[in-house]
């Protein structure tokens, strides 16, 4: 997420001068997902010199009637490498966003995709947020030595995952594509959870936080960042394992769950999330991986989740654990439930074999 709300950051991989940001409308994001790939506006004197151009030279084609064209393909995804980034990130979006569900019981948010339960996230107490704001300050501690990362990852921390998987938009384009489409499907399944759990940002529990960042417009729980993050990775290491072109796979691996923690943790550091919105958004993050996993092709199966908040602090180590089954000694609200595996979509599955084609084997330019 941006840091007020926006999806900054949709057009970045497709420039050669880095992977977006937060800037755009207001400070939102939101002016680098609508202009992506789009040509920017001609200043007056080009127009002006395109016209006098186009009128002077115009008698040389002649007269006639314009050539009949060949048609595109209909209704085909054929046609969307022709399109501009955003018009492709507004298509995978709405995609998406319509096999998604939320239904609000009580104090329990649920959201569904496809019509199977994907997560299920519990209403913290007002006492539970007045602990937890314990945390937030003892965190503090840490802000000098984050500061540079906390700035730099208030729109979608590309990156950095980039950093880990050695991607380059030379080789890489749709690789880094499809990791801005999952931060934008999991901003976007944040917000719902956000608007109907309506939980109070830190500082406004504790005036003794004070944030060194300015505080996001909107709820505290579950942390979109968090979120963001763990889809992820969980992308990521699904896309790994079809690659299959790492010789220090193993490594890669680990480090792109440690940097998924980070990310998560460093928005307490800054001020704005309590220790409970990662985990609950590194919950909603890996259910929301493994349905864009399942819509690419990829065999992988999301794992269903419920999430009922208690007063510890995050450790994004041992969530991952108990989502891959591992032994732990309490399971810290999550419970683990069956998979659900999503239908695969003509648009993600277009975008997912692109970004196999980007393996590090030499194929369509990529890194050998």
């Amino acid at each position: 997420m941006a840091q007020n709300g926006g999806f900054g950051g949709f057009g970045g991989f497709g420039g050669f001068g880095g992977f977006g940001g937060a800037g755009g409308i207001g400070g939102t994001g939101l002016g680098d997902f609508f202009t992506a790939g789009a040509v920017g506006p001609y200043d007056p004197a080009l127009t002006v010199g395109l016209q006098t151009a186009a009128e002077g030279i115009e008698h040389v084609a002649g007269d006639g009637p314009a050539p009949v064209p060949t048609q595109l393909p209909e209704n085909s995804t054929a046609n969307l490498a022709r399109s501009a980034d955003w018009v492709r990130g507004s298509l995978y979006l709405t995609d998406f966003i319509k096999d998604v569900d939320s239904t609000v019981a009580g104090n329990q948010v649920s959201l569904s995709f496809e019509g199977a339960d994907l997560v299920a996230i519990n209403r913290p107490s007002a006492e539970l947020m007045s602990q937890q704001a314990k945390f937030v300050r003892e965190y503090a501690d840490l802000r000098a030595d984050r500061a540079a990362e906390i700035t730099s990852q208030l729109g979608f921390p590309t990156e950095y995952f980039a950093m880990i998987l050695a991607l380059h938009p030379a080789h890489n384009r749709y690789t880094l594509e499809l990791i801005t489409v999952t931060q934008l499907m999991c901003a976007h399944m944040a917000m719902m959870a956000k608007y109907a759990l309506a939980i109070r940002r830190p500082d406004q529990v504790d005036t003794r936080i004070m944030p060194m960042i300015a505080t996001p417009g909107h709820g505290s729980f579950p942390s979109a960042h968090a979120t963001e993050a763990y889809g992820v990775a969980t992308v990521m290491l699904g896309l790994m394992d079809a690659w299959q072109s790492y010789a220090d796979s193993t490594d890669r691996r680990a480090l792109l769950q440690q940097l998924a923690n980070r990310i998560a943790v460093n928005r307490t550091v800054a001020g704005v999330h309590y220790p409970m919105d990662s985990w609950a958004g590194a919950s909603l993050g890996q259910a929301v991986g493994g349905a864009i996993l399942g819509r690419c092709g990829a065999t992988q199966s999301a794992k269903s989740i419920t999430y009922t908040p208690n007063n510890t602090d995050f450790f994004g180590h041992e969530f991952d654990r108990l989502v891959a089954g591992d032994p732990v000694s309490t399971d810290y609200g999550i419970q683990i439930g069956a998979g659900v595996q999503s239908s695969q979509s003509e648009l993600f599955n277009w975008l997912w074999k692109k970004a196999l084609k980007e393996a590090h084997t030499g194929d369509e330019g990529a890194m050998v």
